[in-house]
């Protein structure tokens, strides 16, 4: 029997993600790992697929061996719009109880985006309270979504790196074999090591692990990172896109690639405005304004690329507005945006 390729291992996921964009636009899936073991963290992780740049090989993170799952949580965590990783440490568990645990760590992981989607896809039969969006559950969802199971491929790679540390502390528990599962070998060691003070004690869970500080590997997300110059240029694309979303507007499309030319976004406003908005990102510079690269010939490009957009979106007819965001990183962390609108005209 021939063995399937990854793009068609992951062609249902992507029809199940097409058919969701196409009634809500821009929308995360969520997932997590670690709540069945009896030790170390539950690890949330909420993703926002680009559909133009696909993650094929995608499925159920269970399904995977451990090497496929590390090759695609770098190469999600370079194409994806945006995402987020939460560990929820047993004090947490262990005052909360498992279940709203992780349903708070799925809170916090979408409330963290960079990006506002318009609808949530959790992985189980229940959702969050106090989400600010729409959710929806979805049983089996890292199996049949795209985007929940990237979701479910970060959780379940940052959950096993970390627990990978832990055993390099604690080697007589051989965390590194079974990542802290219900395992023969791990109800032998517990008995043999004991519980230690780092336990916690959750009634339905057993011993917790607080996790440690990691060491920042790649992929493994936290504050201060070191980002190149690609990831420093998504990274600013998304705060634009937040601060248009925080101010009303909708997200039509990121990264908008025709043979004309590129956009990297595309919103609605809420009187019906389409803005067309091209993202320059820059380290500050007072002798430099990002507005200064897009030059006469790049706007050429961008006005006829969204003469395609508007065309096959049956548009043409619509107020359309090109913007230019200046994003600039600042040393606090923060981000300095600075939106030029009616930048140039068509």
């Amino acid at each position: 029997m021939k063995r399937r390729s990854d793009e068609e291992i992951s062609a249902p996921l992507y029809a199940y993600d097409t058919a969701i964009r196409a009634e809500y636009g821009c929308f995360a899936g969520v997932d997590e790992a670690g709540r069945g073991p009896l030790c170390g963290p539950v690890c949330v992780a909420a993703c926002i697929l680009d559909p133009e740049h696909p993650v094929y090989g995608i499925n159920d993170s269970k399904k995977l061996t451990e090497k496929k799952r590390e090759a695609l949580f770098d190469e999600i965590i370079e194409k994806a719009l945006a995402y987020k990783i939460v560990f929820v440490g047993p004090e947490i568990i262990d005052r909360d109880n498992i279940l709203n645990a992780t349903m708070g760590g799925m809170r916090q992981a979408v409330e963290e985006l960079d990006i506002v989607p318009n609808l949530v896809l959790i992985d189980g039969n229940r959702t969050p309270a106090g989400l600010t969006m729409p959710a929806q559950p979805v049983v089996k969802g890292d199996a049949t979504s795209a985007s929940i199971g990237a979701a479910s491929v970060l959780a379940k790679v940052s959950r096993d790196r970390y627990m990978l540390e832990l055993d390099r502390q604690y080697p007589q528990y051989q965390l590194a074999k079974h990542k802290g599962y219900p395992t023969k070998l791990h109800y032998e060691l517990i008995a043999q090591y004991g519980i230690q003070p780092f336990h916690g004690l959750c009634k339905t869970r057993h011993p917790s692990f607080l996790p440690p500080q990691l060491p920042q590997k790649t992929g493994l997300l936290a504050g201060g990172q070191v980002m190149d110059a690609a990831e420093t240029g998504r990274k600013g694309e998304a705060v634009a896109a937040r601060y248009y979303q925080q101010r009303g507007c909708l997200l039509l499309a990121h990264d908008y690639r025709t043979r004309m030319g590129e956009i990297d976004l595309i919103l609605r406003e809420p009187d019906g405005t389409i803005v067309l908005c091209e993202v320059k990102t820059r380290s500050p510079d007072p002798l430099a304004s990002p507005a200064s690269a897009v030059t006469p010939a790049k706007q050429r490009r961008l006005i006829r690329a969204a003469e395609q957009y508007l065309q096959q979106t049956g548009q043409s007819d619509a107020s359309a507005r090109f913007d230019v965001a200046e994003v600039t990183p600042l040393d606090s962390g923060r981000w300095m945006v600075h939106i030029i609108k009616g930048a140039f005209t068509a």
